[in-house]
């Protein structure tokens, strides 16, 4: 039997601190669906819920690099139209929560069955997504877990910008490295509230100064965000999310093992 590393010991007896977090925490990256790119359509709350569902998937069922159409890709507008979900096992303390537990119904349609289309077929922007299917009722259902979601801070409203504490960026490394789950993060893109996966990060790498400007980049770390653009995941320099983000929760299976 191979010896646990330190990092490890520390996550399995609880005794992870800021001191002891590993420089980078990586290990999700892998299991990320690739995002659609949501142009114009606002959906960004139901694709991160959407995406953070589908990495706990491809996660519990070992799918490493998930094409699209794969076993796992989920339609977004599916959650659009799914009911909210309650019961005595769900709590939500903030609104960035509501979308991803609506998966608590068990159900979920596959993205063949109703794939996401944010743009025409000549490039021009649709809204198509948040039209309901007129076969619904009908489509073909496949089981998802059921998940549960624990509110990591929430600083100020939707718009608030500049709220975070040094101490959220570290709460937020360690219930990543903790839990080996995805975080979804609410911030201020320049006006307008926009919801994203926070899914690794690495202390050692530049990210993007994203949305703040040059001066402001710490240069000092960043974390992997996947956000609704199309791609599997960026780097954003710690700072965006210091300076641009006001709430996280994490989002991991009800019944997972660590």
């Amino acid at each position: 039997m191979k010896k646990l590393s330190m990092t490890l010991l520390m996550i399995v007896s609880g005794q992870l601190s800021a001191r002891t977090l590993p420089k980078s925490y990586t290990e999700l990256l892998s299991y990320v669906q690739p995002a659609p790119d949501q142009g114009e359509t606002n959906t960004c709350w139901f694709v991160a819920s959407t995406g953070a569902m589908e990495l706990l998937m491809n996660r519990r069922d070992h799918i490493s690099n998930p094409k699209l159409g794969g076993k796992n890709d989920l339609s977004e507008s599916f959650l659009i139209w799914q009911k909210d979900f309650w019961d005595n096992q769900t709590r939500t303390e903030h609104f960035l929560e509501e979308v991803v537990i609506r998966f608590n119904h068990g159900e979920a349609v596959h993205n063949s069955a109703w794939p996401f289309k944010a743009y025409n077929t000549d490039g021009t922007d649709s809204l198509e997504v948040w039209n309901k299917h007129p076969d619904f009722a009908v489509l073909p259902r496949m089981q998802v877990p059921k998940v549960k979601t624990s509110l990591l801070f929430a600083r100020g409203k939707k718009y608030a910008t500049y709220v975070l504490r040094e101490k959220d960026l570290t709460d937020l490394k360690e219930a990543l490295v903790t839990h080996r789950a995805p975080v979804i993060v609410n911030y201020n893109d320049d006006g307008y509230w926009h919801v994203v996966l926070i899914v690794g990060y690495d202390d050692q790498k530049k990210g993007e100064c994203y949305q703040i400007e040059a001066d402001e980049c710490s240069n000092k770390g960043a974390f992997y965000v996947r956000d609704s653009n199309g791609k599997s995941y960026e780097m954003r320099d710690y700072n965006w999310f210091l300076y641009k983000a006001n709430a996280a929760a994490l989002v991991e299976l009800r019944d997972s093992q660590k």
